[in-house]
């Protein structure tokens, strides 16, 4: 009898430890607000790939925020200004003027799509049809 009652504390006792482990470990999201600053502080304290971590996470969980266009452009100013990934900065660029074609800084980041390809990457073909397609859309 007295074995079957440490085998059932035991048990339980495994329970709440697992319960407390899933508690703790889903903590709730951070908000907008947190995970911009988080990532403005990375980025101040230039740790770019945790400022670019965060913004990315602000951009994954709010994309329909008011600020993911400019999150958005603000990665790609990261990788190029910051960590020379001019590769990746284009793919940022893309991805705002894919996602976002009615922002403001749609014009902005195909330009720079354009400019790196013709500066920084040495593809001149991919250049003109970036700078066609910029001249194209906004006169």
């Amino acid at each position: 009898m007295g074995g079957k009652f440490m085998n059932r504390v035991g048990t339980v006792l495994i329970v709440m430890v697992l319960i407390l482990i899933m508690v703790i470990g889903c903590g709730q999201k951070q908000t907008k607000e947190q995970l911009y600053a988080e990532a403005e502080r990375y980025e101040r304290e230039d740790n770019f790939d945790k400022a670019i971590k965060s913004f990315e996470a602000l951009v994954t969980n709010y994309p329909q925020s008011e600020k993911t266009d400019s999150v958005l452009f603000r990665i790609g100013q990261i990788y190029s200004n910051n960590l020379a990934d001019f590769t990746k900065s284009v793919q940022i660029h893309e991805r705002l003027v894919s996602t976002y074609p009615a922002s403001k800084l749609a014009a902005q980041s195909l330009f720079m799509i354009g400019y790196h390809f013709a500066n920084n990457i040495g593809d001149l073909d991919s250049a003109r049809i970036y700078y066609e397609k910029f001249i194209e859309k906004y006169p």
